[in-house]
C-alpha cells in the first residue's frame, strides 16, 4: 500500500501542476483573461456568449484547486496525517475534474479509504536504500 500512497500523493501534484501550466497556456495564447473572455467574439461570433465566462470559470476553479493539490500530494509522499483527511475531501472536488482528474480521485479515494493505508501514516515506513551506500 505505501506504493499506492506514494502514486497517489505524485498524481495529486501533477494533477496541481498540470492545472497551473493550462492556465498559463490559455492567458498566453488568448493575450490575458480579456481574450478569453472574448474566445467567441474572436472567430466572429458574439461577445456576449458564454464560452469565454465558462473557460475563465473553469481556469479559476483550476487555479484555486492547484495549491492544495499540490500540498496533499507532498504530505502524502511524507506520510503526513493531515495530506490522508484533506486528500479525501478535494478527491471529491476533484472528481469532476473530468477525465484525468476523475481518474486521479477514484484512485485517491480507494487508497486512502483504504484500512491496510491507515498505519502507514502512524508509522512510516523507512525511506529505500540508496543503491550508492550498498556495499
Amino acid at each position: 500500500m505505501d506504493r499506492h500512497l506514494r502514486m497517489i500523493g505524485v498524481l495529486n501534484a501533477g494533477l496541481g501542476i498540470l492545472g497551473i501550466l493550462a492556465c498559463i497556456v490559455l492567458l498566453i495564447i488568448f493575450h490575458g483573461p480579456g481574450g478569453i473572455l472574448l474566445i467567441n467574439a474572436r472567430i466572429g461570433g458574439s461577445a456576449t456568449t458564454m464560452e469565454g465566462f465558462i473557460t475563465m470559470c473553469v481556469m479559476i476553479y483550476l487555479l484555486i484547486m492547484a495549491g492544495p493539490l499540490i500540498a496533499v500530494g507532498y504530505g502524502l509522499m511524507n506520510y503526513q496525517e493531515w495530506a490522508r483527511d484533506l486528500g479525501m475531501i478535494l478527491s471529491i472536488f476533484t472528481l469532476i475534474h473530468f477525465p484525468l482528474g476523475t481518474v486521479v480521485a477514484v484512485y485517491s479515494l480507494w487508497v486512502l479509504t483504504s484500512f491496510e493505508v491507515e498505519p502507514l501514516f502512524k508509522t512510516p515506513p523507512a525511506p529505500p536504500n540508496d543503491f550508492h551506500h550498498q556495499h
